[in-house]
């Protein structure tokens, strides 16, 4: 099975919308439930300056999203920080990854990023170890950093340097 890697277009608002509706993005982003067509063809409309976005394919089909943000801000441009969203039907067949290896290639080689930092869920195993294959490292943790499903959870600051 082929994943194929391209630059997110306004045209994908409503498969970006469904890999946001599936239980595993409700639960593991910040994204709220319900999320509308028109909010995401906004925000693809919409993306600011040091924002980079990438969709995965499998057989023609937006199965994966990511978005990666170069911080602009003069002292600190040397910083990034991403997120990404896998529909429930493709995960642990790499989509996540083939999504992050794009951004750091962006990084790495063209961006002169010597930072990127992420944050994830204590409990997201799984995301930890991907990151973690990357070489991030966990840093920190934020206690009650995140609300979902009715309570606090906490969350790992993890950082991947470069230099």
């Amino acid at each position: 099975m082929e994943i194929l890697i391209r630059p997110t277009l306004v045209s994908d608002a409503a498969a970006i919308c469904d890999i946001y509706s599936q239980p595993s993005a409700q639960r593991e982003t910040l994204q709220l439930p319900k999320p509308s067509v028109a909010m995401w063809t906004q925000r693809l409309e919409n993306i600011p300056a040091g924002v980079y976005s990438f969709v995965a394919e499998v057989d023609g089909k937006v199965v994966g999203n990511i978005g990666f943000e170069h911080n602009q801000r003069p002292r600190i441009s040397h910083c990034a920080t991403f997120g990404l969203g896998v529909h429930d039907e493709y995960q642990g067949i790499g989509v996540g990854s083939k999504l992050i290896e794009t951004v750091l290639d962006l990084a790495d080689n063209w961006l002169q990023v010597k930072r990127i930092q992420i944050e994830v869920n204590t409990d997201n195993e799984k995301a930890i170890a991907c990151y973690k294959k990357f070489g991030f490292e966990i840093e920190g943790e934020a206690k009650a950093r995140s609300f979902r499903d009715g309570e606090y959870i906490d969350t790992y600051y993890m950082a991947r340097l470069r230099f």
